[in-house]
């Protein structure tokens, strides 16, 4: 059971410490959303086990969640294997050969950490410089991103909405688009979601008859790229950000 989170004042960061015999690392995660992976990433880590994007950790209204994105090995949370799941100052969180835990800590007293890493590499300077430029500037001066939706239907018939909102869910209770008229597609069937940095994961919410990216059916979180497609029963929707 993880602990409480402890009393702090001010501004709170989320941060993960490599559970090791020499005492380990330390990340500080991003304020919105960071992903581990052995190849794509914030958190890189150099192991076999571990998936190119392996799992992300996501800031949902100051609550830190973590997403599965389809690993090969699964992501651990307190030895539980999880799709997705809530953290807690002291949990442990398990991916490949390595441990991190989880904590919450006061801003001020871990400004000093990176918010990039690499296990048995080393990490460019520069780039953690302006990552962390980036990060810290991200409150003063955001860009704004909209979601663009190109929606094809079994028939062949086409249409492109354009949404304000950062996220959107797609099924049969969506209020657009032609979703009710197809069976296959449960009421709320497929989460999109758009970060403050304009990138777009997409997550199925338990639908009947699952959703598809490029054709391969998905469990968990997954970032989307340009041109990637999504299905849900005979729709398929490709996701771009719309700048400004």
């Amino acid at each position: 059971m993880a602990a409480d989170v402890p009393h702090r004042k001010g501004e709170i960061r989320a941060v993960l410490y490599t559970v090791s015999e020499d005492g380990g690392d330390a990340i500080k995660l991003r304020r919105d959303a960071t992903i581990l992976g052995r190849e794509k990433g914030d958190v890189l880590i150099s192991d076999h086990e571990v998936s190119s994007s392996h799992c992300q950790i996501q800031n949902i209204n100051g609550v830190y969640h973590i997403f599965d994105m389809n690993s090969t090995n699964g992501t651990f949370v307190n030895k539980t294997k999880i799709v997705k799941a809530r953290l807690s100052h002291g949990d442990e969180i398990a991916i490949g050969k390595t441990t991190f835990k989880f904590a919450l800590e006061e801003d001020a007293k871990v400004r000093h950490i990176n918010t990039i890493f690499k296990t048995n590499q080393n990490p460019d300077p520069a780039k953690g410089s302006l990552v962390d430029t980036l990060i810290e500037d991200e409150v003063r001066k955001k860009q704004s991103y909209s979601l663009k939706l190109a929606i094809k239907y079994a028939d062949g018939a086409a249409e492109t909405v354009e949404l304000p909102q950062k996220q959107v869910y797609l099924g049969r209770a969506t209020s657009f688009g032609r979703f009710e008229s197809d069976v296959e597609i449960s009421r709320k069937h497929v989460l999109i979601k758009l970060n403050d940095h304009g990138e777009v994961f997409v997550e199925d919410q338990g639908s009947t008859n699952g959703t598809y990216l490029n054709g391969s059916k998905i469990r968990g979180m997954h970032p989307l790229k340009a041109n990637d497609t999504v299905r849900l029963g005979t729709i398929e929707v490709r996701v771009t950000v719309k700048i400004g």
